[in-house]
């Protein structure tokens, strides 16, 4: 028999910019990403192309497809600049673990098997705003394809829980450069407000 699990985390909210989109997992995937990808042109402030609106609302269905593959509260899609195409998605999970769990075994969790692990994991604190989170950046390869990746979690661990954020981006260079975005979007989740 296992350990006693709590209810799990209590209710977050996530504050975020215009260039993320979220969809939740009742949402309808082909109205949320034609209405995604037609916010990001109207933020933008061009009209595409009919082709061009089209690409960019497959971009939006793949990775909300994807996203939603396995249980999630949500995602987020980060489209800054339509012209140059979806650029990230990051689910939100929530998990439940025994009372008191130690934050190194919640981080364990995370990180992915020593043999696919270019780097070392980097595990940081927060020191910024919002609840108190774990960053976890691993840079990982597939023995299946011979890509490298960066495996990116924010983890949020609660009493009764944590919540956590996570993306995987085919491009280190391109996971370099959205680091401060995925920062910024992991400052803005916050406890539900009591009602």
């Amino acid at each position: 028999m296992g350990a006693d699990l709590t209810g799990g985390p209590p209710d977050v909210v996530v504050g975020f910019s215009a260039a993320w989109s979220h969809m939740g997992p009742d949402d309808d995937l082909a109205d949320w990403a034609s209405a995604a990808a037609r916010r990001s042109w109207e933020l933008a402030g061009v009209e595409p192309s009919p082709l061009d609106a089209e690409i960019l609302a497959a971009e939006y269905t793949v990775l909300g497809k994807a996203a939603f593959a396995v249980p999630s509260f949500g995602a987020f899609v980060f489209c800054p600049d339509p012209s140059e195409g979806v650029r990230a998605c990051v689910r939100l999970i929530g998990l439940r673990y025994p009372p008191e769990t130690e934050d190194e075994s919640i981080v364990e969790e995370f990180l992915l098997p020593a043999e696919q692990q270019l780097l070392p994991p980097q595990v940081e604190q927060s020191t910024g705003t919002g609840l108190r989170r774990i960053r976890i950046r691993q840079r990982a390869w597939s023995a299946d394809t011979g890509n490298v990746s960066d495996h990116i979690a924010y983890v949020f661990p609660c009493d009764e829980g944590a919540w956590a954020l996570t993306t995987a981006l085919p491009d280190p260079r391109e996971a370099e450069l959205l680091l401060a975005d995925l920062d910024h979007l992991a400052a803005g989740l916050q406890l539900q407000p009591a009602p």
